[in-house]
C-alpha cells in the first residue's frame, strides 16, 4: 500500500498493543497500560537485538529476546495482579493492617 516497512511494523504493533491492553482490562476491570507498554517496547527490543546480533553474533540476540520474554510475562503478570488486588480489596487490606 506504499508504507515504509517501519511504518508499517510500527502501525501493526501499535495494533496488537491495544488488543493486548483491551483483553487484560476487560477481565480485571481496570484499566492500566502495562499490556500496551510492553507490546510497544518490543519495537525498540527488536531494534537492540539487531545491534547485538550485529556485534556479537546471532546467540546473543537470540538471547536478548528470550530474555525479555521470560523477564517481561511474569513481571507483567505480577503488575496486573498487583494493581488488581490495590484497585478492589485496598480498602479492606488498609482496615485489616490498621487493627493490628
Amino acid at each position: 500500500m506504499g508504507y515504509s516497512k517501519k511504518t508499517a511494523s510500527v502501525t501493526v504493533f501499535f495494533i496488537s498493543a491495544f488488543f493486548h491492553e483491551y483483553l487484560v482490562s476487560v477481565p480485571l476491570k481496570t484499566f492500566k497500560i502495562w499490556a500496551f507498554m510492553g507490546m510497544m517496547g518490543q519495537i525498540p527490543l527488536s531494534f537492540i537485538s539487531k545491534h547485538v546480533e550485529r556485534r556479537f553474533g546471532a546467540r546473543w540476540g537470540n538471547i536478548v529476546v528470550w530474555s525479555s520474554l521470560i523477564i517481561g510475562q511474569p513481571l507483567c503478570i505480577m503488575v496486573y495482579y498487583h494493581d488488581y488486588v490495590v484497585e478492589h480489596f485496598g480498602e479492606t487490606l488498609l482496615e485489616d493492617h490498621s487493627i493490628v
